[in-house]
């Protein structure tokens, strides 16, 4: 069987912030407090699954019981001594050390193979002080098959509540078979011929009731915490949707905002304002969008001033010819004043010799600075 931990449960549970009032106020028992740190799984935060912690309550539960059991091996180490049965020092020095075990294993959080390790340790102990008891068992061994209510309690503390009736059934197989098949002094002997049935029934009715008392009592525990897990769930999931829905509406006016900065510079950019831009901010979430318009527009800013320069440069140019355009009629008009004036003197005109293009030649050679 896999053994499972407490760190293995919820791998995908979130440590999302819990809400106050879904945090529940645990208060330790100062007084077991220090026992805690030495046998009981660390705490699972606030947010671990119901499965994690319902764990930690088995392997918490079971920390509380583990003094008791070993104040009995305490108590039951002189009965070796100064008993008949010199097997059971060794006996109780094994469970010692085996619950040893357990403890160290259910503190590293494997809850369930401390609990097997506890539950076969107390039930080998009973078991074993009967079988190994010299001559064969005898009435002093009947108040011992008592003991096998131990295993029953460190099954419901430590395991799932269905491993208890497991228990109890090898607890009843084994009390069959000791007083049916197991040597018997033969005072144990006349008795069980007398009244075996008398002798065997308290001993498997209180294993039978104490199984079904115990299962009830820890299923409906469990039963109770998983409807308390639900309704904290239920709450949990409220609080989420409620911080989704405000992150949402958040995030809508933002967009609106954004959007309707977008269209404001839209709107002065075809007003003529070249040199409008979407500011980026730290609360406009299309900021890619506004950083491309951004260069857009700068780019159409450059190409208008460009524009207006080309614009003004094909006035001057136009202007140019204009200018000169009048000024070739007026070369025109003056030679052909001076060559008329040269025909009615009889002698031609220096200017004859000049070509209206050349404004400047015309001007040297008559001594004229303009026209």
């Amino acid at each position: 069987m896999k053994r499972i931990t407490v760190a293995d449960l919820d791998t995908q549970s979130t440590d999302a912030e819990v809400p106050s009032y879904l945090a529940s106020d645990h208060r330790e028992n100062r007084w077991l407090r220090w026992w805690y740190r030495l046998a009981s799984p660390a705490t699972p935060p606030a947010s671990a699954s119901f499965q994690r912690r319902e764990l930690f309550r088995r392997g918490r539960t079971g920390s509380q019981i583990l003094p008791a059991l070993y104040l009995l091996l305490i108590v039951a180490l002189p009965a070796g001594f100064l008993g008949t049965n010199f097997y059971l020092v060794p006996i109780v020095i094994a469970c010692f050390f085996m619950l040893v075990i357990a403890t160290v294993l259910n503190r590293l959080g494997f809850v369930n193979a401390a609990g097997f390790i506890v539950v076969l340790t107390f039930m080998f102990f009973p078991i074993a002080d009967i079988v190994t008891t010299p001559g064969g068992i005898n009435m002093m061994d009947l108040p011992v098959f008592g003991m096998l209510i131990l295993p029953l309690v460190c099954a419901v503390s430590f395991l799932a509540p269905w491993w208890v009736f497991v228990v109890a059934l090898i607890n009843c197989l084994f009390t069959f078979l000791a007083l049916t098949q197991l040597p018997q002094t033969p005072e144990l002997m006349g008795m069980l011929e007398i009244n075996f049935t008398g002798i065997i029934s308290p001993i498997l009715i209180s294993q039978i009731i104490i199984s079904v008392v115990a299962y009830v009592w820890v299923s409906s525990t469990v039963h109770a915490l998983a409807r308390a897990d639900r309704a904290e769930e239920i709450a949990r999931l409220e609080h989420d949707l409620a911080l989704q829905a405000e992150a949402a509406a958040r995030q809508k006016e933002q967009l609106e905002n954004s959007i309707q900065k977008i269209v404001e510079t839209h709107t002065r950019v075809a007003n003529g304002d070249y040199s409008a831009r979407v500011p980026l901010t730290g609360d406009n979430v299309l900021w890619q969008i506004s950083g491309s318009l951004n260069n857009l527009l700068a780019r159409m800013q450059r190409l208008h001033q460009d524009s207006a320069e080309l614009q003004k440069m094909k006035q001057g140019f136009y202007q140019l010819r204009e200018e000169n355009r009048r000024l070739r009629e007026t070369v025109l008009a003056l030679q052909q004043l001076r060559e008329d004036e040269g025909r009615s003197r009889g002698t031609s005109s220096p200017l004859s010799q000049f070509s209206p293009d050349d404004p400047r030649k015309l001007m040297w050679n008559t001594g004229e600075e303009r026209f």
